[in-house]
């Protein structure tokens, strides 16, 4: 009896032994094979061709008009979404400053197109700004890309400034060296990088050496995130597969399925996608149109002023500029609307609207605007805040500014209206509505887009990008 008990005892002992074992093998703790460092070092002057797609479709919840109230709010129903998208280009890799990365690049092809149960649209890059600089800080999150040519629209952007952006593909290795079948966390810039969010509010992303021979390492990517995008809430899962070339000491590819939902948001609209990333990236010759002698005479500064985006009316007939915290949440040939996101949150709105002509040269009575703005408020008027007329850019015509102090409901609001003519007689009504409580970050704002706005002349036909 006791021998019975003693080889029962004895079998169970060995059943939890192995299967503490597969449990082992299963997180990767076991090492398989010598560790191996994998370290993306890209030397000065090497230069590299990317291939960056995207296909992605499902769902896109479009968001309420500007016109339409929260006691009247009804969301549309979603619409089916087909998603294409395709950036190509030849990077050279220059020194960055105090440790950060930098590289310049040509582009051969920055287009997207969208289809569905929608209006089909397509943007494109102009070709004039097809030399841009891309450039990664040390300790930055993100990369920043501007064109030295001019400023992009922010369509354009949104095609050359996307995810998994070379700049950010190092992250994906592991900081130390590891063995086959380690995993480590990745960090919250490539995380970021991979999913379009600006905000990280939980991660399970990681990384896995599946196999490794002298030449290449495969790296498995995978996980959840939660986080949001430009004000929207979102979760996205990933799953797929990085190739590192450990010869060249390159990210070579990387192949990412997503499936992501994201709630509508303030400038936004809710998607319910499944898209599927692919980055091809491999050394190259030298392309022509990064030689040193291309570069002469282009700026390859990265700072706020040469980051500034433009804005050019559906029409046509005006353009601004503006910063990258504005974004457009609504463009036709009567009304753009532009919203300002800091950290997450709406703080100021922009409202664009086209006015009637008033006759070459001339422009609303100014007593009569202001008697107009205070009939439309209403009960919500408390006190102008001063009236004059502003400089500006001197293709930008007339331009007067009324400010106003307001409330609604217990909230206290600032207006600020501009009239805004141009030798025409063509006319813009620029408002600008605030909580007073973020004055103080809201600064200038309105005098520096309203002061860089240019009128084309009428037989000028700009293409929009």
């Amino acid at each position: 009896m006791k021998k019975r008990r003693s080889d029962r005892f004895l079998a169970l002992l060995m059943v939890g032994l192995l299967g503490g074992m597969v449990a082992v093998l299963r997180a990767g703790v076991v090492e398989d094979g010598p560790a191996v460092d994998l370290r993306e070092e890209l030397p000065a002057e090497t230069c590299t061709q990317v291939r960056n797609e995207l296909t992605a479709e499902g769902f896109f919840q479009p968001g309420l008009p500007p016109e339409s109230t929260e006691a009247e709010a009804k969301l549309p129903k979603p619409l089916a979404l087909d998603v294409k998208s395709r950036l190509i280009f030849h990077e050279r890799t220059i020194a960055g400053g105090a440790g950060g990365r930098k590289g310049v690049r040509w582009v051969r092809q920055a287009a997207s197109a969208i289809n569905g149960e929608i209006r089909p649209t397509a943007a494109s890059l102009r070709k004039e700004l097809a030399l841009l600089v891309a450039e990664r800080p040390a300790g930055a999150d993100s990369v920043t890309v501007v064109s030295p040519a001019g400023p992009m629209t922010r369509r354009e952007l949104d095609l050359v400034q996307g995810l998994a952006d070379p700049l950010m593909l190092a992250d994906l290795l592991p900081a130390r060296a590891v063995v086959r079948g380690a995993s480590w966390t990745l960090g919250r810039p490539v995380v970021q990088s991979l999913t379009d969010y600006d905000e990280i509010k939980a991660s399970t992303l990681a990384g896995t050496l599946e196999r490794v021979d002298e030449g290449t390492a495969r790296i498995r990517i995978a996980g959840k995130v939660e986080g949001s995008a430009r004000g929207s809430s979102g979760v996205i899962t990933c799953d797929g597969t990085a190739t590192f070339d450990r010869r060249a000491g390159l990210v070579t590819e990387l192949e990412l399925n997503r499936a992501e939902k994201r709630d509508p948001g303030p400038v936004e609209a809710g998607l319910d996608v499944k898209s599927v990333l692919k980055v091809v990236r491999r050394p190259s010759p030298m392309a022509p149109e990064l030689a040193d002698k291309a570069l002469d005479g282009f700026s390859l500064d990265t700072s706020p002023p040469r980051q500034l985006l433009q804005l050019i009316s559906p029409e046509t007939r005006y353009n601004l500029l503006h910063d990258r915290q504005w974004h457009t949440f609504w463009d036709d040939p009567r009304l753009v609307v532009l919203k300002r996101i800091e950290k997450g949150r709406v703080i100021a709105q922009c409202n664009l609207a086209k006015g009637p002509d008033a006759g070459k040269g001339k422009h609303q009575d100014l007593s009569q605007f202001r008697d107009d703005l205070k009939r439309s408020l209403g009960d919500r008027f408390i006190q102008f805040r001063g009236a004059g007329e502003v400089d500006g850019d001197p293709e930008g015509g007339f331009r007067y500014k009324v400010g106003v102090q307001g409330r609604t409901g217990e909230l206290g609001v600032l207006w600020d209206y501009f009239l805004v003519a141009s030798p025409e007689g063509e006319q813009l009504l620029a408002t600008f509505t605030l909580a007073e409580k973020d004055a103080a970050a809201f600064a200038d704002q309105d005098l520096q887009l309203i002061g860089s706005l240019q009128w084309y002349p009428r037989a000028t036909a700009a293409r929009t990008p």
